[in-house]
């Protein structure tokens, strides 16, 4: 296994041109999607939401706000990860709720951490708090795009979009969301990228052990 995951992450590459007759199947999306809603972060906030866009016709508006990029309505599927924009208000209540019921205790046995988690989100600002929220999305991202590769399904993040667009296309803002992330999944077509040698910094310009 840790042979699969290394080669997972050899063979995997920014795809550029998707396969739109070849469909992920809905047991593999699934298990994408679950990698994802397992992901770690902090405090447990989850402070994300995965919104699977199947819709054709939103799939090119989507491809509008992503500056033309094809592969937004070519891919066999497109997530948007979206970042919670009302952690201030709402995040730690829910985490609560969610410990609560899961521990089977009330929340005065939670106090302590409930505490904790307040004095982490009053030290930020607001700018500070938002860009944490939309960081830990990435973490999600991440596992979910391992996942695929795992799996033997391409995959590529993208990044390069309107989001206050693409809010506006998914009503995001009125969900309290914001799109941080894309994530397209599927197959590769004739794409000369998958070709090419993946280029990296070798191990030892990237890890330093301090001992």
């Amino acid at each position: 296994m840790k042979e699969q995951i290394v080669e997972a992450l050899k063979w995997r590459y920014a795809v550029q041109v998707f396969d739109s007759a070849k469909k992920v199947s809905e047991k593999d999306l699934n298990t994408i999607l679950e990698s994802g809603r397992l992901a770690p972060s902090s405090y447990g906030f989850e402070p994300w939401k995965f919104i699977v866009v199947e819709n054709p016709e939103l799939r090119l508006k989507l491809r509008e706000a992503a500056y033309g990029q094809a592969k937004v309505s070519e891919a066999a599927q497109l997530i948007v990860l979206a970042w919670r924009t009302d952690g201030r208000q709402n995040i730690i209540r829910e985490r609560i709720e969610r410990t609560t019921k899961t521990y089977g205790v009330g929340a005065e046995a939670l106090k302590d951490f409930q505490d904790m988690m307040q004095g982490s989100i009053d030290r930020q600002t607001d700018d500070a708090l938002a860009a944490d929220m939309k960081a830990q999305t990435y973490i999600a991202l991440g596992i979910m795009m391992e996942t695929a590769s795992l799996l033997g399904i391409d995959n590529a993040p993208m990044g390069g979009f309107d989001a206050a667009r693409v809010d506006e296309i998914l009503g995001l803002k009125e969900k309290n969301l914001s799109a941080a992330v894309f994530l397209t999944l599927g197959y590769h077509g004739q794409d000369m990228a998958a070709e090419r040698p993946k280029v990296r910094r070798p191990f030892s310009e990237v890890v330093e052990f301090i001992k």
